[in-house]
Order: structure tokens, then sequence, then C-alpha cells
């Protein structure tokens, strides 16, 4: 653990890492987002013939952004590193490996409960964070505050509908793909330079 220096200028180290990345961080997001919304629609579309194929879509998408979140973890400076992305990476990952091995009957009558505990833990992330950030006067953290909140009011949808056809399930899953896929990429279009 790194000891707070008050000789050095956190925020700065900040601005510079995020100018550096953000480029790459928005391409990713904008590339995420489309295969996402392009899941979600696919499964709204073709709820009952393509859900075996979407599900794996959606597995490996959501094994991606876990993914993502744990190497966004590693490449933050230690001054501003949120331990809340490694546990919504680690669950984002479990999740996907489920997706891809469970069969439909046990899926129905658990993702939604999984889909919840995610939505949470990402949205309590992502306020955390732009809370963060408005502290340290970092602007345009609108974005991400909006996209938590959209995340843990799904969730609360989520947990109110714990137990659906498989049929309903197909329409949740393809709202969770969209919305998450729409927050993206309200994030990545949100992304200046600072």
């Amino acid at each position: 653990m790194r000891w707070f220096d008050s000789d050095f200028d956190y925020v700065q180290e900040l601005l510079d890492s995020w100018n550096q990345k953000r480029k790459t961080i928005r391409t990713a997001y904008f590339i995420m987002a489309a295969l996402l919304i392009i899941a979600g629609i696919l499964t709204a579309v073709f709820p009952v013939s393509i859900f075996a194929v979407v599900q794996y879509m959606a597995a490996a998408a959501v094994i991606v952004v876990g993914i993502y979140h744990i190497i966004t973890f590693a490449s933050m400076t230690s001054f501003f590193r949120d331990y809340m992305l490694v546990i919504s990476g680690i669950l984002n990952i479990l999740l996907g490996i489920m997706l891809f091995v469970m069969p439909v009957e046990l899926t129905v009558a658990v993702i939604t409960f999984i889909l919840a505990i995610l939505l949470i833990f990402n949205g309590a992330q992502k306020l955390a964070f732009a809370s963060r950030l408005r502290y340290f006067r970092i602007p345009h953290s609108g974005t991400l505050t909006f996209s938590g909140v959209l995340n843990i009011i799904l969730a609360v949808v989520f947990l109110l509908l714990p137990f659906v056809s498989a049929l309903a399930l197909n329409y949740i899953l393809a709202a969770y793909l969209l919305l998450t896929g729409a927050a993206l990429a309200a994030e990545a279009a949100g992304m200046r330079k600072i």
C-alpha cells in the first residue's frame, strides 16, 4: 500500500493517465456496447429459436466486460483504485461461465438473482467512482452517475421478478444487454479529455 504523500499531485496523475488512455478505452466501450446491443436485439427478436446462440454470445460479452473491469482496476493509479471493480469483474466472469455451462432449466431459476447482484455491484461501483471524481472536482462524471443509477434500477426490477418463464427471461436478458450496452455507449460518449 502506498501512503498518502501531500507533495504528490494525485489528481494530475489521474488526469495524465486518463488523457493517455481515453481513446483506447472509449473505442473498447463502443465496441462492447455494440456487441451487447446486438445480442440484446437478437434476444428480443428471436426469443426461442436463438436462445442458445444468444446465451453463448451474452456469456462471452459478460466475460469480456468482467476481464475489462479487472484490467481497468489493475491500470488505475493507486490512489484511485476501486476494489469494487475487482468484485464486479469476478462476478461478471462467473456469470458468463454460468451462462456457458448452465442448462436452460437452471438458467431460468438462477440467472435473475445473479444479474441483480451483478447490477447492484456495478451500480454501486459506478456511483462511488463518480462521487470520488466529483470530490476531486474532475468534470464530466454525470454519465457515470446515470449509468450507476440505471444499473441499480434494473437490479430492483430483476429482484422484483425472480421467477419468470424462459420466454420472459429472454426479454429480461435482452433488457439487461440493451441497457448495459446503452450505459456503456453513454459512458463512452461522455469521455472527454480532461
